[in-house]
């Protein structure tokens, strides 16, 4: 009965701390996230018109299209912001699991305020049921942008 008694307990503190691996790798990549937003909004900040008018406005699907090499050359606003883009979502796409995945989009209610959205892939196998089913279910961020499914996102709105 006593080794039954410390078996059942040994096991639930193995469930507590696969628990808290996950939690704390899903700490990491929210972390990442942050950064590489901070990252995009200086980019933004110093290309601020360009940002207004939306040359930094893309979907989760968009392809990255082909940039001028602005540190060779002189380079528009649009072409800066199309440079600073295929940087920018190679980080992402690097720095957080399945590659990440990122959208940037204008407000609907103010056109200086621009959102960022950065999904990482959830590790739903060692989710608790209830948010195993939240994962599985996209969400709306904003008109036109929603989560991609089975991942979590981190949204920021900035003004540049």
């Amino acid at each position: 009965m006593l080794l039954l008694v410390l078996a059942l307990g040994i096991m639930g503190l193995a469930g507590i701390q696969t628990r808290l691996l996950v939690e704390t790798r899903t700490s990491a990549h929210r972390a990442t996230a942050i950064r590489l937003i901070d990252d995009l909004t200086n980019r933004m900040a110093l290309n601020r018109d360009a940002a207004i008018a939306g040359n930094y406005n893309f979907t989760w699907a968009a392809a990255a299209t082909a940039a001028q090499d602005c540190v060779a050359a002189q380079c528009t606003g649009a072409q800066m912001a199309q440079s600073d883009l295929n940087l920018w979502r190679a980080s992402v796409a690097t720095a957080l699991p399945a590659g990440g995945a990122a959208s940037v989009f204008q407000s609907a209610n103010d056109a200086r305020q621009i959102g960022i959205a950065i999904a990482w892939t959830a590790n739903e196998s060692n989710a608790a049921a209830a948010d195993a089913t939240k994962y599985a279910a996209p969400f709306v961020i904003a008109a036109g942008v929603t989560c991609p499914t089975n991942s979590i996102c981190h949204v920021v709105y900035v003004q540049p």
